[in-house]
């Protein structure tokens, strides 16, 4: 008799990138074109705020995770938990984990690994999914880029990011170096979008569209 093999437990998630093809360095998920919308979003919420808002607003809006990243972590630990949310939504925006230039490289790499695994097993799950762009150290841009389609609507968040002249350089590098690797159809800025700093994809007849933070709305409403 021959003893039936369990397959083992899925412990490191391969589910999230099953199907996927890899990039050539990293292996990093493609993200595929047919998961990224050709509309833009009509509104955008936040992941951690999405309990104030009514079904059909959910349902009419992105849901986007410019937010701690305490947040992205519960995504993170329970992937299928956070999917019938997402379904529900119009779409989502990719994952902003935080990632920076004078982090270890392996640790880098691991964040954009989880960005580009989350926004794959969501798109090939039925959800929308405009990447969200934002690597750390330049070298690793290139890889990273492989794994978004070229000419579609990518996602950045500026809340916060754009105060000072040398936020504002390096902001304005970034976005040189994206628009001419990427060429996109469209920019979702979850943020600001002052000219000083857009006006370049404008030119390059790139649409740019911004979306009001939840905190900066709230203000507002709270002054009037």
């Amino acid at each position: 008799m021959v003893k039936e093999i369990k397959s083992p437990k899925d412990e490191f998630e391969a589910f999230l990138v099953r199907g996927s093809r890899g990039t050539k360095c990293e292996g990093y998920p493609i993200i595929e074109e047919w998961m990224v919308p050709s509309e833009p979003p009509r509104s955008i919420i936040p992941l951690d705020r999405f309990r104030e808002y009514s079904d059909k607003e959910i349902s009419e809006s992105y849901i986007c995770t410019y937010c701690n990243d305490a947040t992205i972590k519960s995504v993170r630990k329970n992937p299928k938990q956070y999917l019938p949310l997402f379904k529900r939504s119009a779409g989502i925006t990719g994952f902003d984990y935080s990632v920076f230039p004078d982090m270890p490289p392996f640790k880098q790499k691991e964040l954009l690994g989880l960005n580009l695994a989350l926004d794959y097993y969501y798109g090939n799950n039925g959800v929308k999914i405009i990447p969200n762009i934002r690597w750390g150290s330049t070298k690793f841009a290139e890889d990273f880029l492989e794994a978004i389609p070229d000419h579609c609507y990518l996602s950045l968040g500026t809340h916060g990011f754009i105060k000072s002249n040398a936020e504002k350089d390096t902001w304005s590098n970034f976005l040189k170096y994206l628009l001419e690797r990427k060429n996109p159809k469209g920019l979702i800025v979850y943020g600001p979008a002052p000219d000083s700093i857009f006006l370049v994809a404008k030119q390059k007849g790139v649409e740019v569209i911004s979306y009001e933070p939840y905190f900066s709305k709230r203000m507002r409403r709270i002054h009037q």
